[in-house]
This record gives C-alpha cells, sequence and structure tokens, in this order.
C-alpha cells in the first residue's frame, strides 16, 4: 500500500470539492494511477418493493471488485488509489484479490457515507494526475463522480438498479480493458452528453436523463410511478437500458452528441422496460432530439427534477443545458489487437 505526502488539509473537510488540490501532493509510487469509487450502498431504494431489482450486498459487491482489481492487475505499472467507503468495501476486494492485483492506496478524506463522498474523491482525483476514474454502483454513483471530475476518462461498473449508463460486463474483463486503456490505446474512451439543470435550488448534472415529475415530495428518491412523468431529456437510445432511458430506445437511434427530449401524455404509448421486472406501456406526445450546447427553459413549475433516476430539485425556474459528459471507456476498443504482455 502506498501513502501521501504533503496532503493538502483542505481535502480532509467533507464540504471541501477537492477539484483543485493541491500540486504538492504526490503518491510515493511510479505507476499509474486508476481511480477506484465504489458504492455500498447502490441497488438498495425502493425500486426493490415496486419491481423486482434485486439487492447486491456487500460481499457480492467486493467479490465483483475483487474480479476488476485482477483484471487491472494483470498489467504492470498501473497502482489503484481508492475511496475508503465506510463498509470497506475495496478493502476486502483487495484481500480478495491479493497478489494478482494492483497495489492499492486510499484518498485522504474521512468519508461520511453520502453521496459527497464520491464527489469529492472524483474531484480529488482528477487533480492528482489519476489515468482513469471506475465507479462501482448505480447511475447516481456516476452521477455524482460527474459532478466532482465532468469530463473523467470514466468505467462505469454497474452495481446498482438500472444500469443505464455503467457497463455491465464481466469484472475481470473490464479491468483488463481499462488497465489497457490507460498504457497501450490511444482512442478507447468515447465522449458523452450530459445534463445540466439548474433551478432556484441550485445546480446539479445528470448523465442519462433529467426527469420534470408532478411530485412535489423528494420521499423515497427514485422514479417507480409513471402517471408523474411529465417530460424528460434522455442522453441514451441503448435499446438494452432500463428506465426512462428504454422509452427513449423505443422512440429510435439517437445521434452522438445528442439528447432527446421527451414530452409525456397522449394517445401513443410505448413500451419500455420501466425497471427491473417491469415493462410498460408509457404515453409519449412528442419527442425532439437536441445537439449538445442547447439550452431549455422548462414550463412546469409544481414539480420536481430527477437526475439520472432521483427526484433531486424543485422544477421552478428550471433550466436545462446540454454540455459535454465524461469520456467512457469502449471495452471493444480497449481490447483490440493488444499485444501479449508478459506479467512480472
Amino acid at each position: 500500500m502506498y501513502v501521501l505526502d504533503d496532503v493538502d488539509p483542505s481535502v480532509l473537510a467533507p464540504d471541501q470539492s477537492a477539484k483543485d488540490p493541491a500540486p504538492s501532493s504526490r503518491l510515493r509510487c511510479a505507476a499509474m494511477i486508476i481511480g477506484l469509487i465504489a458504492n455500498p450502498a447502490s441497488s438498495k431504494d425502493i425500486r426493490r418493493l415496486t419491481g423486482l431489482a434485486r439487492v447486491i450486498d456487500i460481499e457480492e459487491k467486493a467479490n465483483l471488485v475483487a474480479r476488476l482489481l485482477v483484471g487491472i492487475g494483470s498489467i504492470p505499472g498501473i497502482s489503484v488509489l481508492a475511496l475508503d467507503d465506510p463498509a470497506g468495501l475495496v478493502r476486502r476486494a483487495a484481500r480478495l484479490a491479493g497478489h494478482h492485483g494492483p497495489e492499492v492506496g486510499y484518498i485522504p478524506i474521512e468519508a461520511t457515507g453520502t453521496e459527497a463522498d464520491t464527489r469529492i474523491c472524483a474531484g480529488y482525483l482528477a487533480g492528482h494526475d489519476a489515468r482513469a476514474l471506475i465507479t462501482v454502483g448505480g447511475d447516481g454513483t456516476v452521477r455524482a463522480a460527474a459532478e466532482g471530475w465532468p469530463e473523467a476518462p470514466l468505467i462505469p461498473v454497474a452495481a446498482g438498479t438500472n444500469n443505464a449508463f455503467a457497463l455491465g460486463d464481466e469484472p475481470t474483463v473490464t479491468g483488463l480493458a481499462a488497465a489497457l486503456a490507460i498504457t497501450q490505446a490511444d482512442d478507447a474512451f468515447s465522449p458523452t452528453t450530459a445534463i445540466a439543470v439548474q433551478t432556484t435550488d441550485g445546480q446539479a448534472l445528470a448523465v442519462i436523463d433529467a426527469v420534470v415529475v408532478r411530485d412535489r415530495w423528494v420521499g423515497a428518491g427514485a422514479i417507480w410511478d409513471p402517471r408523474q412523468l411529465v417530460e424528460a431529456f434522455v442522453t441514451s437510445s441503448r435499446r438494452t437500458a432500463v428506465g426512462v432511458a428504454s422509452i427513449s430506445a423505443a422512440l429510435g437511434p439517437l445521434p452522438a452528441g445528442y439528447a432527446r427530449r421527451i414530452t409525456f401524455g397522449g394517445d401513443r404509448t410505448v413500451r419500455a422496460v420501466f425497471g427491473p421486472g417491469v415493462v410498460l406501456d408509457i404515453p409519449v406526445a412528442e419527442h425532439q432530439d437536441l445537439p449538445q450546447g442547447a439550452e431549455v427553459h422548462l414550463a412546469e413549475t409544481a414539480g420536481l427534477i430527477a437526475l439520472d433516476g432521483e427526484r433531486r430539485l424543485p422544477a421552478v425556474d428550471g433550466v436545462v443545458r446540454l454540455v459535454p459528459g465524461p469520456w467512457v471507456l469502449d471495452l471493444e476498443a480497449a481490447l483490440l489487437d493488444r499485444p501479449a504482455t508478459p506479467r512480472p
């Protein structure tokens, strides 16, 4: 395990964004760094009650992260700098991976067990020359990481509910691809579009969708009642997606660099996988594809805006802007024609 020299004390404060950490902070390690943020609280929201979403317990997540570490460790010269989560998830995984994994160190913050940990650590990694960032969680985990490091070279590993943004491939393969991407591949990350939202209560970022709903209370957070949908901005039309992104997929392909604005209601319906174990016919009045850079002022003022599946902000004076998002790993590109690399 490595340690850090001359750590700026400001990065230890829970309210510090860590977007510009002290340049004197340095690892005593010459290896290239991959950041790792694993969320022990993902996959536990209300959609376990409203659908058939499964709970991924801490032991299964530790096994998942261990396989990821083994994939990374198969390529020499890489170290992992991780969030030391309160559940000890990464520490368990590192023990499981053993000598097959890379060297693992921990970001010097006092973890609070909230999504602020993810945001702070992502910003810290951006300022400490991390070559890429791996998140293990759901779409909400990716969103929090993108708020801390908006255009990160990102490897989002699925361990949440809908996982409309994250990669669901075998973690060992994903770890190997991540290692190859930062050591040998020049073009293994693809750009994405994100959704910046600003209201009277502040601003936030979404990586997969921003949805206006009629609900006036945050409550359990997750969107589970399609009758509450007013309109949505969606950055994906991947046919295998779940949630609002599945509605977008039913409306046809979405050009790269665009987001889809969907207005709900009317007599026309599309069939979508609204959640794990939930297939519904959703009324769609109209849709429009908007390019990156577009700005929309929301007409709805009574409800809330959900970000990546979770109700967050009041819709009052809401403005949506389409902005550059994280660069996401293309596993096929990273693994293409990889040379044989002898293990030391």
